[in-house]
């Protein structure tokens, strides 16, 4: 128990480090597309800097699992990298599907997963609709 409670704990950090580093640059690179303008400028700019801001939190959460996925193989949860990514994907996004799981003594890390991606679903859906309202096609007091 102790081992999975450690082990969650280091990885914890390193999640909310590579989310918190990541939000930062994604916030640069709306900044950037915003003040460099491809398109004319219009509403259509700031949907397409939305979306390309929801396209890098999906990679940056698919980080994130691969992170979670690397610790289970490395203490033996998982033979397979592939299989440990799949279980990571659904414990993150607290799906909990039960075709595949960690070795017995792991199953609390994976627990510790679920409680972790709930954590980062809820901090990115924030950041998005605040985003959405600052960055985005969307005004205060207008759409929400």
């Amino acid at each position: 128990m102790h081992a999975n409670l450690l082990l969650a704990a280091l990885l914890d950090v390193l999640t909310f480090l590579v989310h918190a580093a990541g939000l930062i640059m994604l916030t640069q690179l709306i900044a950037y597309l915003l003040a460099h303008p491809l398109l004319d400028g219009s509403q259509v700019e700031k949907v397409v800097a939305l979306v390309v801001l929801a396209l890098g939190m999906f990679v940056l959460v698919c980080v994130e699992l691969a992170l979670w996925a690397t610790g289970m193989v490395a203490v033996g949860a998982f033979a397979e990298f592939d299989t440990a990514f799949y279980f990571s994907a659904s414990a993150f996004a607290t799906i909990g599907f039960t075709d595949v799981a960690p070795l017995a003594e792991w199953r609390l890390l994976a627990a510790m997963e679920g409680i972790t991606g709930f954590l980062i679903m809820g901090w990115s859906a924030a950041y998005l609709v605040t985003s959405g309202i600052r960055f985005g096609p969307f005004e205060r007091d207008k759409h929400f």
